[in-house]
């Protein structure tokens, strides 16, 4: 039976875990007069960067006026096998932290966030994140959306990602790991006063050199977009695609690659909410994600709660 503290600080948690810092932001700046040059960051309560990127020829960052996302898409594929650019990252998952946290320093609290088997209030707006940090390097091609005064409002990247960490994270647990990755990556922005947008498309690999640990062929699938400014009528269009995020993710073990071995499943649909016209919306994301015991091994496998889990991400999107 669910007890009323566990109602109320589920949703206190889901408050102010999400309210202190649920506004996502980018910025590009170019740093020569040329454009061969960039700094960019990202604030984001999930994911937030910071990059340095530079050309590898004369040539500087091409700049293109946004068509269309399949008009973008093209152009990064078709430009892939020629990589011209190098980008620096460093990145940190803030919420993914701030739920190791409390589940190592505040235990009694985190059991009482548990308000049944597939629901933890804590996990449910922290988890989701397979390591805490990440340092990276991008080798490929990197273009510049531009608005008619030349302003950049959004970037696009294909090519390889190549990073590495030193914790991972299961279960709202930190453990030791020195891990290494590369991605074959597709990924964009593009912010405008009309609507928002982002996607990240991957095929990956991890290597974890902790023995517990599994190494992983993964497949990660990201869309965000917000529409501040409606004019599709189609209702198909105005439910999946406008106003909308999704997400899945696919971890498949290695050694077991051949038998389609899932040791990790994210699956997430959200809906956004124009609070602001061309200022502020507001999104709600549900979804449910799975971690295999059998993915780990040791002390590890004994701590993996195989539940399906629900997993909640509001958040804020404005326009500066």
């Amino acid at each position: 039976m669910i007890k009323l503290k566990h109602i109320i600080i589920s949703s206190a948690v889901t408050i102010l875990i999400n309210t202190s810092a649920a506004i996502a932001y980018e910025k590009t700046f170019q740093l020569d007069d040329v454009g061969k040059h960039e700094f960019s960051f990202e604030l984001d309560p999930y994911y937030s960067n910071i990059a340095y990127t530079f050309s590898l020829t004369d040539k500087p960052i091409p700049k293109s006026a946004y068509a269309n996302e399949r008009s973008i898409y093209y152009y990064l594929i078709t430009n892939i096998y020629h990589p011209r650019f190098v980008l620096l990252e460093a990145s940190v998952y803030p919420l993914p932290i701030v739920g190791v946290y409390i589940k190592k320093n505040h235990e009694e609290f985190y059991s009482d966030s548990q308000v049944s088997k597939n629901f933890n209030a804590v996990k449910a707006v922290t988890a989701g994140f397979p390591e805490p940090w990440a340092y990276s390097m991008f080798l490929g091609n990197v273009v510049d959306f531009v608005k008619a005064d030349n302003k950049i409002v959004g970037k696009g990247y294909s090519g390889l990602l190549f990073s590495y960490g030193n914790r991972h994270i299961v279960d709202n647990l930190m453990v030791d790991d020195n891990w290494f990755e590369v991605e074959l990556k597709l990924k964009g922005s593009d912010i405008r006063t009309s609507h928002n947008v982002s996607w990240s498309y991957a095929l990956g690999y991890k290597n974890h050199l902790n023995e517990d640990i599994r190494d992983t062929f993964y497949i990660s699938i990201k869309r965000n977009r917000v529409d501040y400014v409606i004019k599709e009528r189609n209702p198909f269009l105005n439910f999946f695609i406008r106003n909308s995020e999704q997400e899945i993710r696919l971890d498949f073990d290695v050694f077991n690659i051949e038998r389609g071995k899932i040791i990790r499943y994210l699956f997430l649909f959200g809906k956004k909410i124009v609070i602001i016209d061309n200022k502020m919306a507001f999104s709600f994301s549900v979804g449910t994600l799975k971690t295999v015991a059998s993915g780990y091994s040791g002390r590890l496998e004994q701590k993996i709660d195989e539940h399906w889990s629900l997993i909640l991400r509001p958040n804020v999107n404005m326009n500066f």
